[in-house]
């Protein structure tokens, strides 16, 4: 029996290329929750965060065969990648759809816990929730992205496209942005 745990990226996307689904489950144990985290910060409802995470997964899965590993740029980066782009086809169907009424309400419970530096500012996981959603789309994406999944300016600069300087200043904005947000009540 493998130790997963001690496998690197590349090695666990060598066997998960290969049909080992034990291998693609430590990668999921791996990113699962950051991705989860950074599509809810996105989204409503948490069940489309949760089905969009399964979505990003399941076109991994899919297109594995084609994945060919490359040295600037990591695994986790690819499969945030992925994640941005079932946000673009999420935003789209729903501009689509855009008879329907998509409820502001946050479910009460969260699958995963965040531990973050904006919790410590006093906010509940709900409200930090409701305050990102007000956020524009790089706003939000850089502050999951460098703050509640923890990624350097560099790794958020390969996931966003954008240089190590622009994701700084954006980060910024975004901080202040929250922060009036907060001061006004927002949430």
């Amino acid at each position: 029996m493998p130790d997963w745990q001690n496998k690197t990226d590349r090695e666990l996307v060598d066997l998960a290329q290969q049909g080992n689904t034990e291998a693609f489950a430590e990668l999921y144990n791996r990113y699962g929750q950051a991705i989860y985290r950074f599509l809810y910060a996105h989204v409503t409802h948490e069940q489309d965060a949760e089905d969009l995470t399964a979505d990003v997964f399941l076109n991994l899965w899919r297109t594995f065969p084609q994945y060919r590993s490359n040295k600037d740029v990591p695994f986790y980066v690819f499969l945030y990648r992925i994640a941005r782009n079932r946000l673009v086809d999420h935003f789209r169907r729903q501009k689509s759809r855009a008879w329907e009424v998509d409820s502001p309400e946050v479910g009460e419970d969260h699958p995963a816990p965040i531990r973050s530096p904006l919790l410590l500012a006093g906010l509940d996981e709900n409200d930090l929730h409701r305050y990102l959603l007000k956020l524009p789309p790089d706003y939000r994406t850089v502050l999951v992205l460098r703050l509640l999944n923890d990624l350097s300016y560099e790794e958020t600069a390969q996931v966003m496209g954008k240089s190590y300087g622009a994701v700084r200043v954006l980060q910024h904005r975004a901080l202040a942005a929250l922060r009036a947000l907060m001061e006004r009540g927002e949430a």
